[in-house]
């Protein structure tokens, strides 16, 4: 039943009655003017009296509430895997054609009594129930955390996972989906049958060494129903074979680790290629090459480890930093440190400058020497003293005040480059203490992750790194890096993430500072899926970034074919996109010409076509039938769509029933509008009638 309400007491109608009273009385009883009959007088009173009591009633906001009834269907969602090992190994028109029309008739039938959501998921989750196969890799547990992020609370039925079982990214998706506590039914597609293939799994490398060094690269390597074949695996530098050795196939479930020692003759990038020579009847060659950066540098680092006090990111920074038999670490404190930062290649500042310590000194020796540094704020920090000694980043944020910010990868960086693998681990680890305002990146910044909070990802860096022309820098915007160690390990049973992150920065931030003033920047290595991105950065004499010019670029394939580009100027510096390129090798020569000088920039990149997809195309049938046995599920295949459709149905799935109280407002009720209107003419009329005032 609908019920009236007011904002006030009740008791305020008395005063509502009142001033009706008292204004009709005034109007009509007590005016000298009125010269009406007592009837007509009385019938008068009482409309202008109704009139103005409903007016006054409306300013107490009266509202009518009523109870809503909400039924809320059971959610089925459906999932399905767009990664193109789908097709590699399956009959192309089956998939896109035949199964999605059976999965889209059974998603027909089931949304009678219920809501159907339908998620396309691979390099991306996207809405969608038509895949085209395209991604490039299988990451289930994005699935997952999408459902987690938009579905928690809500009357999730069931849901249906569509996919060949093979992870390539994220995390175990049983792991992953261990806090969903509806049914999972999954339906196998893909191929377990073994292959005549041989591929290269892995390559462990140092990703940087020192001239002289005597360096290995191990290469893992396996090989599937191949026994009684011989191939060779090459190494090779520049198109030039520099080292092979023969494979001898024992058994036809193959391992083999080869490992290659190389001396770092040269400083600077090196390229290596390694190659396995096919093998009559491979099903897929694609798998046989994998291509390395290699940078030699002139001798070892020395880096210093300068704290405001004892805190456990300390300890975690020198693990990582240890892992690297190249780097000599030291480990000092503020109040008792007395050597020169000159001494270093690279200063790490945890939580300095501090409260209790502005290291004034330290900071303007780190400029005056143009030494690498690595800040790292924190609960401590003193952001007013750190904004003016560092040009790079100004945070402006309220005194104490903190926020908890997890790592969200930013695909844009161009620095160095970073496995999707690991960084999709890095996301996954506890959020860092990050001072709570507002972050300002000044020219040179590149921003590695932002800050993801209460997962919804911001436009403030979490992590980010500065190439000015004479000093490379870096921020870490918070602490906790410790927690990011130790989870690491519990999760993966390792702190891959984590070390490779460290030795990256690490790597960036001493190697030499590039001088020039014009240069083109890559990430070197390109997916043959990926589009190519160059950025240039043009310097006047004062130092300062300048887009004004026209840069041409010169682009040469294996075949020796050039291509001419020219890049876009965009905000001070200039990007490049050259789209997807075929596989190979391309050199580059970028020229430029600002006033009366030319400068020019020579360097190569890659194009691969070894992507995750391609390394492993046998389904895991395994994983899916975990993943719904622990979701008191099932798994079907193609052929039995029919029983999946009755065992959702056999499902106890009920819709919920929500009661919402509607408030509606008296003032926009027409029917009150109405009787407003109508007593007002109706009044106004028998008063001209009757020749009243």
């Amino acid at each position: 039943m609908p019920e009236l309400t007011i904002s006030y007491s009740w008791w305020t109608i008395l005063v509502v009655i009142i001033i009706g009273l008292a204004y009709s009385s005034l109007l009509y009883t007590k005016n000298p003017l009125n010269k009406l009959s007592f009837i007509l007088t009385i019938l008068l009173f009482v409309f202008r009296f109704f009139t103005v009591s409903i007016l006054v009633f409306l300013l107490l906001s009266p509202n009518i509430k009523t109870k809503r009834k909400q039924i809320e269907k059971p959610i089925i969602i459906f999932g399905q895997d767009n990664s193109r090992s789908i097709l590699m190994t399956g009959d192309s028109i089956y998939y896109t054609d035949t199964l999605v029309i059976g999965l889209n008739s059974i998603m027909s039938e089931l949304s009678q009594n219920n809501e159907i959501v339908s998620y396309l998921f691979g390099d991306i989750v996207s809405e969608g129930s038509y895949p085209d196969y395209s991604d490039n890799k299988s990451n289930y547990s994005d699935f997952f955390k999408h459902i987690r992020q938009n579905y928690t609370g809500l009357n999730v039925g069931a849901i249906i996972l569509a996919g060949d079982g093979i992870v390539n990214n994220g995390i175990d998706p049983v792991y992953s989906a261990s806090n969903i506590s509806y049914p999972v039914y999954t339906i196998a597609l893909g191929d377990t049958s073994q292959t005549r293939d041989i591929k290269i799994d892995d390559i462990r490398h140092n990703s940087l060494v020192y001239l002289d060094d005597i360096f290995p690269v191990e290469v893992s390597l396996s090989a599937n129903l191949l026994k009684g074949n011989r191939t060779k695996i090459k190494l090779l530098e520049n198109n030039k074979v520099i080292a092979q050795k023969e494979v001898v196939i024992s058994n036809d479930s193959y391992r083999k680790s080869v490992i290659f020692n190389i001396e770092a003759e040269n400083t600077g990038r090196r390229r290596f290629s390694l190659m396995l020579e096919p093998i009559e009847g491979e099903t897929n060659i694609e798998n046989n090459v994998r291509n390395i950066f290699i940078d030699v540098l002139n001798s070892r680092q020395k880096i210093l480890l300068l704290a405001n006090a004892p805190h456990p990111d300390i300890g975690a920074l020198n693990q990582s930093l240890l892992t690297n038999r190249n780097y000599e670490v030291e480990i000092e404190y503020i109040r008792n440190f007395s050597k020169k930062v000159d001494e270093f290649d690279l200063v790490v500042l945890h939580q300095l400058p501090s409260k209790t310590n502005a290291a004034i000194s330290v900071l303007r020796n780190i400029v005056d020497n143009e030494i690498p540094v690595l800040y790292i704020l924190g609960n401590q920090s003193q952001l007013s003293v750190f904004n003016r000694h560092f040009e790079g980043m100004d945070v402006r944020s309220a005194a104490g005040s903190t926020v908890s910010a997890q790592f969200e990868f930013n695909n844009s960086f161009t620095y160095f480059s970073f496995n999707d693998e690991l960084a999709t681990q890095l996301a996954s680890l506890p959020p860092l203490v990050v001072p709570l305002g507002n972050y300002v990146l000044s020219t040179g910044a590149e921003v590695f992750g932002w800050q993801r909070i209460n997962g919804t990802i911001t436009d403030f860096p979490l992590i980010a790194f500065f190439n000015i022309i004479n000093l490379k820098s870096g921020v870490i915007s918070g602490e906790g890096l410790w927690l990011w160690r130790i989870h690491d390990y519990l999760l993966y049973n390792n702190s891959s993430a984590v070390d490779a992150f460290v030795s990256k920065a690490v790597m960036f931030l001493i190697a030499a500072v590039d001088k020039r003033q014009f240069r083109v920047i890559t990430q070197g290595e390109f997916n043959s899926r990926q589009d190519v991105e160059l950025v240039a950065e043009l310097y006047n004499s004062a130092l300062e970034l300048d887009n004004s010019a026209e840069v041409h670029l010169t682009l040469t394939n294996e075949t020796n074919e050039k291509f001419n580009f020219a890049f876009s100027p965009y905000d001070d510096y200039y990007t490049l996109n050259l789209n997807k390129l075929p596989v190979g090798v391309y050199g580059y020569r970028a020229s430029v010409k600002l006033g009366s000088k030319n400068y020019s920039d020579v360097g190569e990149f890659i194009v691969q076509q070894l992507d995750n997809e391609s390394k492993n195309l046998n389904a895991d049938y395994g994983m899916l039938s975990r993943l719904a046995s622990e979701h008191d599920g099932n798994m079907y295949y193609t052929d039995e769509l029919n029983e999946l459709m009755l065992a959702i149905n056999n499902t106890t799935m009920t819709s919920k029933i929500h009661y919402e109280d509607k408030f509606s407002g008296l003032n926009t009720i027409y029917l009150v509008l109405a009787i407003l209107v109508l007593l007002l003419s109706v009044e106004w009329f028998l008063r001209k009638y009757f020749g009243s005032y």
